[in-house]
């Protein structure tokens, strides 16, 4: 008979003559990037990629990030379809145009689930030897879902533009993306503000009912307007960067979001002289979205160069957050303060202030910054070498998940050095850096004016070879953050111009180990409930590659200390120009022992329905939600789709759903492991203790056995 302790002897044997079964059941796979720092990841199979990464997308729906390139010609575009087994990106459909194509736009645009390509090109115009080269924009929208995953026959055309690029809007609250721009006119040589709606089936262009055109601004070109939500309200807004005639003086306009009323302007501000690209961020985690923009005083159009540059941020002065959960408001009825249960309620109140001297706007010299020396001269990379129509804005994104959004950039350096005789020489560098949003302290750069509660700046630098990867690429000409793998961190894609190793794009790989937590969230358009079924028949599709621009997220945590803090993040709020913006919003929650209290969810519906709130999130994870399809125009009040819009698809989703997609962290498999292996510990502790019982209770019926009975005598 086998006793406890041979039978354990003979379970562990048995393991150890299995080492391939075990191999196959062990749970910890072997790291790709093992060292904590900025890693370089290589080309990622775009190592024969001539030309630049125009937009970012998920063209398949897998939830994977794919990019579209084009060649160096300017007339091919090529879609790279993310592989996750083999880590890398491979070339699936391209696409040509006899004429050089300077924007793509991906989008749902006829709202069947599949993601289609806004093409914006440049065509001659036809006024003859004296007329305007590249005077017009033309424009065709290929619809994908077609064969073998490409593209559809027989594009939509759309109207031709200036060669001021359209941005995407919501005309008419119909989660339908519409375009706002200038087409050209014979009297006004600056073009008239229009509005190609899109009805389904494809776009007409007409007035614009929803914005007055006496109010209206001329956009500048290029320009950094957004379709995103400045009053706080959830409601996308409109944000028009705008240019005088003739002048090199910019200033921007806001439009508020009526719902039936249109769009209201509601402010217009001057923006300072030598102004660059616009971009949006909450970069003081008050729940408010901010305005960060150079400003250089020189600019070379033909190396794209700016000189004695300022990094700024203007802040979005609105009403704080309540410490209750319902708002409160003064005795006149004015906001007072927004309940942590209420964050999408409009402050009429907000104000910004571009004035150098107001504590509300920070200005940073970047010569602070980066430490420069006299024998050396620092400025921002604006644009790519002799392309003035590709703006490099300062880009926002938050690399240490700490809630702060940190700031990515091209800087360009000339370095004076001694070549060890009479002459002298110099080396130029460009450089993608990373500006770390830390809290203001002494001798901080952005903080020399009123520091409590504000925000400075650093360069990240780290120790050791940590930030190596990033720094040892001199040749940038652009950098933009994504997230390689979808693993929930941030990486870094660097545009190269291929001088130093002939690689004209690289990824950098974030591998740094942070102590907090992250949250990763898509709005869908609702064009389908679920999966997509067609209506003639076909396969079925999922739709998740097909995000809504203008999409807002507001929401309150509390840290570790117990403070409650409120954060505003925006989804595609800028299409124009390669925004390269995801189709995903990614926020840092920093450290926190708790849920996300209440996640609001803010789009372009009818006033009154664009909201929905989702409680008690889970943090490290990705969250996908999608609004109920709107039947009716919100403007008109009239149906707005055609027979053979509908036709399309026979589910169209009739309520807000959302889906919660976990990331288990590094950490699962040894949580896995150690209750693993305390249920075999205390099995064997069972077993032992049960054998043991026995041994005592047959010792007990052997005692009972010899005991006599003297009564019975």
């Amino acid at each position: 008979m086998l006793n406890f302790s041979t039978l354990a002897k003979l379970a562990f044997l048995s393991l150890l003559s299995f080492p391939q079964t075990a191999q196959a059941i062990w749970p910890f796979k072997e790291k790709r990037f093992k060292e904590e720092a900025f890693i370089d990841a290589g080309s990622l199979g775009l190592q024969d990629v001539k030309g630049r990464v125009v937009a970012l997308g998920d063209w398949n729906g897998d939830q994977k990030l794919d990019l579209f390139t084009l060649n160096e010609n300017g007339k091919t575009i090529t879609i790279h379809l993310w592989n996750k087994d083999k880590f890398t990106y491979s070339p699936t459909h391209t696409l040509s145009l006899s004429s050089t194509i300077s924007n793509i736009v991906p989008g749902d645009y006829n709202h069947d689930g599949h993601l289609d390509l806004l093409v914006m090109y440049l065509k001659e115009d036809d006024g003859g030897w004296w007329g305007n080269k590249n005077g017009k924009l033309g424009m065709q929208i290929y619809l994908g879902g077609g064969e073998n995953g490409g593209f559809q026959e027989n594009p939509w055309k759309l109207d031709d533009s200036l060669p001021t690029q359209p941005i995407i809007f919501d005309a008419d609250n119909s989660l339908k993306p519409s375009l706002l721009g200038l087409i050209p006119n014979d009297e006004i040589t600056e073009g008239v503000l229009r509005t190609w709606l899109n009805n389904g089936t494809g776009f007409t262009l007409g007035s614009t009912p929803l914005i007055s055109p006496d109010q209206a601004c001329t956009l500048a070109n290029p320009h950094s307007s957004a379709f995103i939500d400045i009053d706080g309200d959830c409601l996308p807004d409109l944000v028009l960067h705008c240019a005088k005639p003739k002048s090199t003086h910019h200033s921007i306009q806001i439009w508020l979001n009526r719902g039936k009323s249109g769009y209201q302007l509601s402010r217009s501000y001057d923006l300072p002289r030598g102004s660059g690209a616009l971009s949006f961020a909450d970069m003081n985690r008050d729940g408010s979205i901010d305005i960060i923009f150079p400003i250089c005083k020189q600019h070379s159009k033909s190396t794209g160069i700016g000189t004695e540059c300022n990094i700024n941020i203007a802040y979005n002065k609105q009403v704080p957050t309540c410490a209750t959960e319902t708002s409160e408001h003064t005795k006149e009825g004015k906001l007072k303060c927004r309940g942590w249960g209420q964050l999408c309620r409009s402050d009429e109140e907000f104000d910004f202030t571009f004035d150098l001297s107001d504590p509300d706007f920070t200005s940073i010299p970047l010569s602070t910054l980066l430490s420069v020396s006299e024998d050396s001269t620092a400025g921002i990379l604006l644009h790519p070498p002799n392309s003035p129509n590709i703006p490099l804005p300062i880009r926002p994104g938050d690399y240490n998940v700490d809630g702060f959004p940190d700031l990515l950039l091209t800087v360009h350096q000339t370095v004076k050095r001694s070549t060890g005789g009479i002459l002298g020489g110099s080396q130029d560098v460009d450089q993608v850096k990373v500006l770390v949003n830390i809290p203001c302290s002494k001798n901080v750069p952005g903080c020399d004016k009123n520091a409590k509660g504000k925000r400075g700046f650093k360069v990240g630098s780290g120790n050791g070879k940590s930030w190596e990867a990033l720094h040892s690429i001199h040749d940038a000409q652009g950098a933009s953050w994504i997230d390689i793998d979808d693993d929930g961190s941030l990486d870094v894609l660097v545009q190269r111009s291929g001088s130093q190793s002939g690689q004209k794009v690289s990824f950098i790989q974030n591998n740094f180990y942070h102590d907090a937590f992250f949250l990763k969230a898509q709005v869908l358009n609702g064009a389908c409930e679920g999966i997509c079924e067609p209506a003639q028949g076909g396969k079925s599709y999922s739709p998740l590659g097909v995000s809504h621009s203008g999409a807002t997220y507001k929401f309150t945590i509390l840290d570790t200390l117990g403070h409650r803090v409120a954060q505003q993040v925006s989804q595609l709020p800028q299409t124009g120009y390669h925004s390269l913006h995801t189709p995903y919003a990614y926020f840092g929650l920093g450290r926190t022992n708790n849920y996300v209290e209440k996640l609001f969810i803010g789009t372009s519906l009818p006033s009154g329905e664009h909201t929905t709130y989702l409680e008690s999130i889970i943090p490290n994870s990705q969250i996908i939600i999608n609004p109920p399809y709107p039947l009716t125009n919100s403007i008109s009040g009239q149906n707005t789709t055609s027979s053979n819009y509908q036709e399309l698809i026979i589910n169209r989703s009739k309520e807000w759903k959302s889906q919660l997609y976990l990331k288990p962290g590094d950490w699962i498999p040894w949580v896995g492991a150690a209750v693993f292996g305390t249920v075999i510990l205390l099995g064997f502790v069972v077993l032992g203790l049960n054998e043991k019982e026995k041994k005592q209770d047959e010792l007990e019926r052997r005692r009972k056995l010899h005991i006599i009975n003297f009564q019975a005598l």
